[in-house]
């Protein structure tokens, strides 16, 4: 096999064969099938009988860039597995194939991403939001010194999110990214109190955690466990050494994203008028938020005015992240819709009052 092979449902099992990780009296016997579940990336699950299923990644753009990212996703689930509250949340790396740029890891049985569990169930039990709070805030307390790892070192970046370094040269990269960026720059620059709230935020970044970088709930994936539900984080290719808050903010953000999201808005209806009519009320997101904020508070040990101030600063990324979501899902289009210029208005209400944030949206 060449090293620019691209697996397929139909090669996939020759080329696990190839490395015993798949065994040819399995395919033989017809025990082993193959789904391709191909998205940004080419993705399959392979289903065993009477043995644990693999999940199977191999990057589409093959450019150094594409690269990297899976390089790096890699030395995180492989750096995990001596770390316990850090593997407690990753899928376990049964291989990593640098040559075919692929990873191969455990097949979670009977998993869904929290996006199509909320799909299913138009809403979570608070369990979801206890179970994330505190399994991120484990992992946040103990993955500040897996940076220093030789394998993951070098392949972190430690970059500042383009959306907090606006007044920093943020505004060229974001004017290039996609058709909308232009629009977005153009209004934060119309909008200095707006964008000086972003870059105030930027000045506070710290770098004290190994973080996700692309918290949400599509690269959530829950799945029945011992005890009820249980998780584990994917996709870790944005990895990075930086602010463990930017990943709690995401959190936060794919509530309030799904509530703005779930309003009429285009309807030419009054703003007062179509947020109760939202078909996720946030009466039914608070329960889970306020969960969720408890249980990360209690394991990374903080008292109650730290955790005052730490939740507000988290709200605070929750409403950068608003922004930047209002960005990365119009890449294809020049103009703002609606929906975006809503996300990008309670974006700036967050930032110009927190405290208030925190009472309306959190309820602590």
């Amino acid at each position: 096999m060449k090293d620019a092979m691209h697996l397929t449902a139909a090669n996939l099992p020759y080329f696990l064969m190839d490395r015993t990780l798949l065994g040819a009296d399995e395919l033989a016997s017809g025990r082993v099938s193959v789904l391709d579940a191909s998205r940004r990336n080419r993705n399959f699950k392979v289903m065993r009988q009477g043995a644990p299923g693999l999940f199977v990644k191999q990057m589409r753009d093959m450019q150094t860039d594409a690269m990297l990212t899976l390089k790096r996703e890699a030395a995180c689930y492989e750096i995990a597995r001596d770390t316990p509250e850090v593997a407690r949340i990753m899928p376990r790396l049964i291989r990593y194939d640098e040559n075919r740029h692929t990873i191969v890891l455990e097949l979670l049985p009977d998993a869904e991403s929290l996006l199509a569990y909320h799909g299913r169930h138009k809403g979570f039990p608070v369990e979801i939001g206890r179970m994330l709070g505190e399994g991120i805030g484990l992992y946040h307390a103990k993955a500040g010194a897996l940076v220093e790892n030789e394998k993951l070192k070098p392949l972190l970046l430690r970059q500042t999110p383009v959306i907090l370094t606006l007044g920093r040269g943020g505004h060229d990269i974001l004017s290039r990214f996609g058709r909308i960026g232009p629009t977005v720059s153009a209004v934060l620059q119309q909008h200095k109190d707006f964008e000086g709230l972003l870059d105030a935020l930027g000045a506070e970044w710290r770098f004290d955690s190994l973080i996700h970088g692309d918290m949400k709930w599509d690269n959530v994936l829950v799945f029945p466990g011992e005890n009820g539900l249980d998780f584990r984080i994917a996709d870790w290719e944005m990895a990075d050494f930086g602010d463990a808050a930017w990943d709690v903010g995401a959190v936060l953000q794919s509530f309030l994203s799904t509530w703005i999201m779930s309003m009429p808005i285009a309807s030419g209806l009054a703003p007062e008028a179509y947020i109760g009519m939202a078909a996720q009320p946030l009466e039914a997101m608070r329960p889970v938020l306020k969960a969720f904020w408890e249980a990360y508070a209690k394991t990374r040990g903080f008292n109650d005015e730290q955790g005052r101030r730490e939740l507000a600063r988290c709200m605070r990324f929750g409403a950068a992240r608003l922004t930047w979501s209002a960005i990365e899902q119009r890449l294809y289009v020049s103009q703002l819709d609606p929906a975006a210029t809503a996300l990008l208005q309670v974006s700036l209400n967050i930032l110009k009052d927190p405290p208030r944030a925190v009472r309306d949206f959190v309820d602590v």
